[in-house]
């Protein structure tokens, strides 16, 4: 990198790292209307009773904006045996699942696998909090490896991002590339609920301004010169 443009860009980034939420959406991939998720495509949520091998999932995912979730909305469709799979929101480690940040368990679809469109809904989540600055992972599996749970974790209909998926409940992690996301969106903004209209978006603090505004300017100074079913 040009040694002018580092120390700016360096600036920027802290800037932005440092801006309070603006938005009650920290991450979404869902669609809207008819079209929120991909019905007929997703990963595979098992236990070893019906496929006879266990499949946990796992995508990685950085949120827009730093924030306390109060509400996560993930497509799964149910398949066929025990309808019951957990959901963890983990740190990143290395490019693979890390330390479990929160664990959502005994969830279960209403919705077939097939069918559009359903979504899980989690909430009242407290001590969760998330920096737009670092990647997390959510991660969905069996609530247990050997139960005969066959879920599917529908597709989103555009997102790619890094994908992982585990044989043994989360043990150990086989990284799958880069791939199709699971449908989900995870919100903040205020406990009355994401489409309240006193959820309105807080005023960045003066010193956040200022060091954005620095950078900027210094940048810009430089510039001038140079499963399928």
């Amino acid at each position: 990198m040009n040694t002018n443009l580092k120390w700016p860009l360096c600036w920027l980034a802290l800037a932005l790292c440092s801006l309070p939420a603006s938005a009650q959406t920290l991450y979404s991939n869902l669609g809207t209307g008819t079209d929120v998720y991909n019905c007929c495509q997703g990963w595979t949520i098992s236990g070893t009773g019906t496929l006879g091998v266990s499949f946990t999932a796992a995508n990685e995912f950085q949120v827009t904006y730093s924030g306390n979730p109060v509400q996560i909305d993930v497509a799964v469709g149910y398949v066929t045996g025990v309808d019951s799979f957990y959901l963890n929101i983990d740190a990143d480690n290395g490019g693979q699942p890390g330390a479990v940040l929160a664990s959502f368990t005994n969830l279960s679809s209403s919705t077939y696998f097939g069918d559009c469109c359903g979504l899980i809904s989690i909430v009242g989540i407290a001590g969760l909090s998330l920096s737009n600055c670092l990647n997390y992972w959510m991660v969905l599996g069996p609530t247990d490896t050997s139960s005969t749970t066959w879920g599917g974790w529908n597709f989103s209909n555009s997102a790619l991002g890094l994908d992982a998926y585990s044989t043994d409940g989360g043990r150990s992690w086989i990284n799958n590339g880069n791939q199709p996301q699971g449908a989900f969106d995870i919100t903040t903004g205020c406990a009355a609920g994401k489409n309240s209209p006193d959820c309105g978006p807080p005023t960045p603090e003066p010193s956040s301004m200022v060091l954005l505004g620095s950078g900027i300017l210094a940048l810009a100074g430089l510039l001038r010169g140079k499963l399928n079913l």
